[in-house]
């Protein structure tokens, strides 16, 4: 079994513990830059039984004698048999890096120990690293082992994430998703900046969210909306669910959007000097999955008119990127060839799928003509504010072990280039005496980054796989076919064939899947491929295919079964039709050793939705080694990077599948499998027939079987 093993606390003990150990830890910025909020749990809802709690705090060079004593302003009773306790450290040195501590007055016994290096966030010339991402949802963290790393190691400074943080709230599922939290932060190392989404609200007042997260000027706003700056950048969050359901208080939507104007307008005034500003909330203004009306209607005219440079958003379980857009309309700058230089129009990003037990999403259309890029990995994104004149914006797949898939830069020569308030915004940049932009990148140069190039040619055959897809479906006509066809190797490093991956998967995750040289991954989802997919694809490609992505396509004819079993590699599958036309469901049937070691033994995301497959679905299915172990969260031999209780998800909906469902299923606990839309399908043991087909979702077992029996 491959098990990582990190350390993650420093306890220091004395003798028995008179106290429960701390735990949850995890900091956020304070309303002065100077500050930092620090807060922990502790397992008892019994105060007057605990000794006093304490925080101690001192410079890393500083004895922990010396170190200072703060009690906590607040203790709070938090969900599940837990208190939170809130402190706040104040006059920290910017850059200089602290030790602190939780735990009890009079004793080190039940004491737990990290640290922190103050954000220069004044600092012009700082370069900040943040992430983003939204819709964790606590089960199947995918992220988290990768997040870890990039904590641990120094290489970004914030994590912003932008709601959905557990869903089938309990109290006790929020803390063990803090508990996950807390290292995936580097033991409460990193700061964690928030806003809220519509799975945080639990009882109609966000009571749990509140409970667990501090956010600047919480005492006033709840956490629902703050700012802050850092370097270049002002971000900002702002509560959605306010403006789409009036929750939790009525009176709160109008306090926050005269809020949001005057921070904008505040924001404006000192952007020769701080040129960008990046918002978040929960849901998207823009999305080929499902737009939100609301923040469209609410937010998008705010953002234009404050000359907003780029919008994070979650909600939708994928990943998405549009062009500069006001108004459903590309406002790209002017050189067409560089949309984003001096843009005319906010960009809006949809990072919301970093693996969690809610499907993903599937875009219910193709590209808009907004759309740039759009994917279903798993992952999350990267924001590095560069200098005054350049935004870094990239994404992380977890699907490939922490490959960057997705990569692009805003650029611009003056403060502002759209909106009303632009004209309050002087024309040029203010330019720091210091840019420490290449010291810190420098500094995020991590030796487990992959790179496309495996540094040998891919088999030959491979290659003639690759240009029988290209021929089969009317490559010159695809929406993106950059590179393909030119002579060159598809994953030569200065000229990568578009959508064509060859990855060495990193040492540290998913090792076990990548073997040889060769092609990993397909990417080629809505690009207009038209036409039979060739029989050679995936007998070439079975030594080393780990992904393939043909969904939104027009495709036609038979599903070739070497995409369907001997293909030990592949983990993620995805062919779905562009639209609901008949002519472009593909036919064909699923091999009965489909979820077997000669199938797609490690086979952990499938959808097959709204073809015309016909036969039985595998038994096999049952028999995918994608299970728990151990309630601890041990994960099996075949992905040690998975982080929650579902690890497979399978959607084979609308098709004319015939048979019942293997009762193999209902013996396991382990995926969801989504069969409905299959109105020829049977209830378990064939009795009686079934008009249609409802999802099986695991682990709760074999429930909601069939509709209308």
């Amino acid at each position: 079994m491959i098990r990582r093993v990190l350390l993650f606390v420093a306890v220091l003990s004395c003798g028995a513990a008179t106290a429960p150990m701390p735990q949850q830890l995890h900091i956020a910025y304070g309303n002065t830059t100077d500050s930092i909020l620090v807060q922990w749990a502790v397992p008892t809802k019994q105060p007057k039984e605990l000794p006093v709690p304490v925080l101690r705090y001192g410079l890393a060079n500083v004895p922990p004698a010396q170190w200072t004593a703060v009690p906590p302003q607040h203790t709070i009773e938090g969900p599940g048999s837990y208190l939170n306790y809130r402190a706040l450290i104040t006059g920290l040195a910017p850059g200089a890096k602290y030790q602190y501590s939780t735990g009890w007055e009079g004793t080190e016994e039940s004491q737990v120990v990290s640290h922190f290096t103050v954000t220069p966030r004044d600092d012009l010339s700082f370069v900040p690293r943040m992430v983003f991402f939204g819709d964790l949802g606590w089960t199947d963290n995918q992220i988290l082992p990768l997040l870890q790393e990039e904590c641990e190691a120094g290489a970004v400074d914030t994590v912003v994430m932008y709601g959905d943080f557990v869903y089938w709230d309990n109290g006790e599922n929020e803390n063990a998703f803090m508990r996950d939290l807390n290292r995936a932060s580097a033991n409460g190392s990193v700061p964690v900046m928030v806003c809220p989404g519509n799975g945080d609200y639990d009882d109609g007042k966000y009571t749990r969210y509140m409970q667990q997260w501090a956010m600047p000027n919480w005492e006033q706003t709840q956490s629902m909306y703050y700012s802050f700056n850092s370097g270049r950048a002002h971000i900002v969050a702002i509560n959605t669910e306010v403006i789409e359901w009036g929750v939790p208080y009525p009176q709160q939507k109008a306090a926050m959007l005269a809020w949001l104007e005057a921070d904008m307008k505040q924001a404006n005034t000192d952007r020769a000097t701080r040129p960008w500003i990046i918002v978040h909330f929960h849901r998207p203004a823009y999305s080929t999955g499902a737009t939100q009306v609301t923040p469209y209607q609410v937010f998008e005219p705010l953002m234009y008119k404050y000359g907003v440079d780029i919008i994070f958003s979650g909600h939708v379980h994928n990943q998405e990127r549009t062009l500069p857009v006001f108004n459903k309309t590309v406002q790209a700058g002017p050189d067409a060839a560089h949309p984003y230089a001096d843009a005319k129009a906010p960009v809006y990003i949809v990072s919301g799928n970093p693996g969690n037990a809610e499907e993903t999403n599937y875009f219910d259309r193709g590209f808009d003509a907004w759309t740039a890029w759009r994917s279903y990995h798993f992952g999350y994104t990267h924001v590095t504010v560069e200098d005054q004149n350049t935004l870094s914006v990239d994404f992380m797949s977890t699907n490939l072990g922490g490959a960057i898939t997705d990569a692009f830069q805003i650029t611009k020569t003056k403060a502002c280039n759209f909106g009303e308030w632009c004209t309050h915004t002087a024309a040029t940049i203010v330019t720091p005496t210091n840019n420490a932009s290449s010291v810190v990148a420098a500094k995020l140069q991590k030796e487990w980054q992959v790179k496309n190039d495996p540094g040998t040619a891919i088999p030959p055959t491979q290659l003639t796989a690759l240009k029988d897809l290209y021929t089969a479906t009317n490559g010159q006509n695809w929406r993106h076919n950059t590179n393909w066809m030119n002579g060159k190797d598809p994953c030569d490093g200065s000229a990568p064939w578009y959508g064509v991956t060859c990855i060495k998967v990193t040492e540290r995750t998913l090792q076990h899947l990548w073997t040889k040289v060769g092609v990993t991954a397909i990417q080629l989802p809505s690009n207009n491929l038209a036409g039979p997919i060739p029989p050679t694809l995936g007998t070439a490609l079975a030594d080393t295919l780990q992904m393939l992505d043909l969904s939104s396509n027009f495709l036609v004819g038979v599903l070739p079964q070497n995409l369907l079993r001997g293909l030990p590699y592949l983990h993620t599958l995805y062919i779905e039709p562009q639209t609901g036309d008949d002519k472009y469901a593909l036919k064909g049937t699923l091999p009965s050793d489909m979820g077997l070691t000669t199938g797609i033994p490690n086979l952990r995301y499938m959808g097959l939705n709204r073809n015309a497959l016909t036969g039985p679905i595998p038994a096999s299915w049952g028999a995918l080694q994608c299970h728990y172990t151990t309630a601890t969260g041990d994960n099996t031999l075949y992905d040690p990077t998975l982080g929650g209780e579902v690890a497979c998800q399978l959607w084979a909906v609308g098709n004319n599948f015939t048979g019942g469902i293997p009762q193999e299923y209902c013996q396991r606990s382990y995926a969801e499998i989504y069969i409905n839309g299959n109105p020829l399908m049977q209830c378990p043991g064939g009795s009686p027939p079934c008009v249609d087909i409802d999802f099986i979702e695991w682990p709760e077992g074999c429930r909601n079987t069939c509709k209308k029996c």
